[in-house]
């Protein structure tokens, strides 16, 4: 999960920023605390989601000075299953010979199909 994205200030084209999630919780003791996922480091709390957000904020900006942030492109390996008879399709489209060996092959189910069925007559 990429807690950044990047966004152009509408004030000022020089003046770039990001824009971060957070995660704000009110905890069990009546604080509020706030953090951003994928930097446990830079957890805060304050007595108020105002005052959280705004040490967030500042905690941030001292981390990230002098940084850049840039998103990289992974190219993640697949993950579906090749089926392997799918390399050996069409090996014998140009072969003369194919056309022979599927008349041989029909032929040869026939017969055993005939025969078969002379056996189940005669029992």
């Amino acid at each position: 999960m990429n807690s950044f994205s990047s966004a152009t200030s509408q004030a000022s084209k020089d003046n770039n920023e990001v824009l971060v999630n957070v995660i704000v919780k009110l905890e069990a003791n009546g604080n509020c605390s706030a953090i951003v996922p994928g930097l446990p480091e830079l957890r805060v709390e304050a007595s108020d989601r105002t005052a959280a957000l705004a040490q967030l904020q500042q905690r941030l900006e001292t981390h990230l000075a002098g940084a850049e942030i840039v998103s990289l492109s992974i190219k993640l390996p697949s993950t579906e299953q090749k089926n392997p008879w799918l390399a050996m399709a069409g090996i014998f489209k140009d072969d003369p010979q194919f056309e022979q060996m599927l008349s041989a092959i029909e032929n040869y189910r026939q017969e055993v199909d005939d025969s078969m069925e002379n056996n189940f007559l005669q029992e």
